[in-house]
């Protein structure tokens, strides 16, 4: 179980580099936790603003949850930017 994890990647959109950074850390649950209940919930920041996600408070691994998101993000970005018409480029991870 890893309590904090971070996915960086390396972007380009219409020729202008930027960075995705996603985070994700394990908080632990206030109170008792019920009978087979994660006893941690998982918070993620994308690029320094908070976001909800539907597993993370399922999650038990900080670092597999940011890899995740990074990729659903990616994703995401990709086919905004196909509709609009605009070039996305992912850049190799060193």
């Amino acid at each position: 179980m890893k309590l904090k994890g971070k996915y960086v990647q390396p972007y380009t959109l219409n020729r202008e580099a930027k960075k995705l950074v996603v985070e994700v850390w394990l908080e632990r649950v206030e109170g008792r936790a019920k009978s087979r209940q994660n006893i941690y919930y998982g918070v993620a920041t994308a690029n320094d603003r908070e976001i909800k996600h539907k597993d993370l408070f399922f999650c038990v691994n900080a670092e597999y949850m940011a890899e995740q998101i990074g990729l659903e993000i990616i994703e995401a970005w990709k086919a905004r930017a196909d509709k609009e018409g605009k070039s996305f480029r992912l850049k190799k991870r060193k």
